[in-house]
């Protein structure tokens, strides 16, 4: 005899059903749509606004290789005297991971406030009950909160993503760029995966200690204080559990015996962030707006306004390119200036991301028959970094991707540096892996100066790139 579903499977078939088109309908179709800047904001944008005429109160350093960026954090998290405010989009727990938490634990132990404001989707502290959410949650001196707890009821708000990466230390520095927190960031001895390659810069404020706010580092609290005390955030409270007391004192043992054995790397008797730095006319703070949905592609307009002032040359490299109509029409505005314009992205070779690759792979001509150069990425490691250089003299690194959930649907920061010293040492160490990619021309991919390979791509890989093409081409606002 043929068996029938019962009635309630049938019930619970058609609930899904329905759930899967609610979901579909209210996350996928909206998050595919765009809305235009304003006419408020785009008069409120000048590039003359970027530039300035003499020194300002910031200075400037570039943290670039993997180990810098591991000894930096912990080295300016050492120093906090009185707060340090905290904001990551992804938290891969690992051994450099776990240093990190625990100076952030040595600290509030001194008496320091932290704040640490994560993504809730990627963040990796985002469950209450978890040891390490308790570890930090728990701790008189820490507060700990998630942006954009995942509701299953409003599907509208799962693309919100918190993408901001960066560290306020009192008044005194800021580290900001577009790396997460991870062993694949930071390359610990004993990693051995493939590296994902970034930088961020360092902000001193030789005016730490002066009653004004002038520099840079004010408007990143500002904006944090806004996610902060926003609709969108929640605090994670836990309970000083067995297993959360546990794990903080595992953390702070951790680091304290890194502390012991690497007493150089907190040696401050010798620090003098004048001589770490470089003079800048200008530092100026570029944001998308805080709230949750889609947004006004704030600095993704602002960041095209920049780069079409520029009068010779400009550089632009992110980990992906991903065309939108406002993108599409900045770099072909670009490419008809008639300057030495150019792209450095990852290749089908170096690139981690299969999604983000087929969609870069199936605007790659587009991007082309504008009139930027690009060129690929071919080194062993992937490149993540986010930074655009304009005439040798402006220099903006931070969060922002080229591509369409950058500009509306995430929170993105950048810092655009007005300084050509730190701009000519930022072109010479940038131009390292150019040496190591390919330009991407009419008679296939070169590199003149050098003798560049491409870096090969398994067949697998390919099969992948092209089975995604054409889904993703439909949803690469997502991407």
């Amino acid at each position: 005899m043929q068996k029938h579903k019962s009635p309630f499977k049938r019930y619970v078939l058609l609930v899904v059903v329905l759930y899967l088109i609610y979901a579909v309908s209210t996350a996928v179709i909206p998050a595919m749509l765009r809305k235009p800047i304003s006419e408020e904001f785009a008069a409120s944008v000048s590039a003359a606004d970027f530039y300035g005429q003499e020194l300002c109160v910031d200075r400037a350093a570039l943290v670039e290789t993997p180990a810098e960026g591991l000894d930096t954090r912990l080295h300016i998290l050492d120093e906090a005297a009185e707060r340090i405010d905290v904001s990551y989009y992804a938290i891969h727990m690992g051994q450099t991971t776990d240093l990190f938490l625990g100076a952030l634990l040595d600290a509030a132990e001194r008496g320091v406030q932290v704040r640490i404001l994560v993504d809730a989707q990627f963040g990796g502290l985002t469950q209450s009950n978890s040891s390490y959410a308790a570890a930090l949650g728990a701790h008189p001196n820490v507060e700990l909160k998630i942006y954009n707890p995942v509701r299953v009821l409003k599907p509208w708000t799962w693309n919100g993503r918190l993408h901001d990466k960066y560290i306020l230390i009192d008044n005194r520095l800021l580290l900001l760029g577009g790396r997460n927190i991870g062993d694949k960031y930071f390359a610990p001895e004993s990693f051995e995966k493939e590296l994902s390659l970034d930088r961020d810069v360092l902000i001193y404020n030789t005016a730490w200690d002066q009653p004004n706010t002038d520099s840079v580092l004010f408007r990143v609290r500002e904006y944090m204080d806004e996610i902060w005390g926003g609709a969108d955030t929640r605090l994670v409270f836990s309970e000083d559990t067995k297993k959360g007391m546990e794990k903080r004192q595992a953390l702070l043992a951790s680091y304290k015996q890194f502390r012991s054995d690497n007493a150089a790397h907190f040696d401050h008797t010798r620090d003098d962030y004048e001589t770490w730095t470089y003079p800048a006319n200008r530092v100026s703070f570029v944001h998308n707006d805080a709230h949750i949905g889609i947004k006004e592609p704030k600095a993704g307009y602002t960041l095209g306004q920049l780069l079409l002032q520029a009068g010779k040359s400009v550089t632009l490299q992110s980990p992906y390119v991903i065309l939108d109509p406002m993108l599409k029409d900045q770099l072909t505005q670009l490419g008809e200036k008639q300057i030495d314009a150019r792209i450095l992205t990852n290749s089908v070779g170096s690139s981690p991301n299969p999604i983000a690759c087929a969609a870069y792979y199936g605007d790659r001509n587009s991007i082309l028959n504008s009139g930027v150069s690009i060129w690929e990425y071919q080194g062993e490691n992937s490149i993540h970094a986010k930074s655009y250089v304009i005439d040798d003299r402006i220099t903006a690194v931070g969060s922002y991707n080229l591509d369409p959930r950058s500009a509306y649907l995430d929170t993105e920061l950048l810092i655009v540096i007005d300084s050509p010293e730190f701009t000519a040492h930022f072109q010479q160490v940038q131009d390292t892996y150019f040496q190591q990619a390919l330009h991407v021309g009419d008679t296939g991919n070169d590199n003149p100066s050098t003798a560049v390979k491409a870096r090969p791509v398994s067949i697998f890989k390919w099969i992948l790139v092209y089975v995604l093409y054409l889904p993703v081409k439909l949803i690469k606002y997502l991407a």
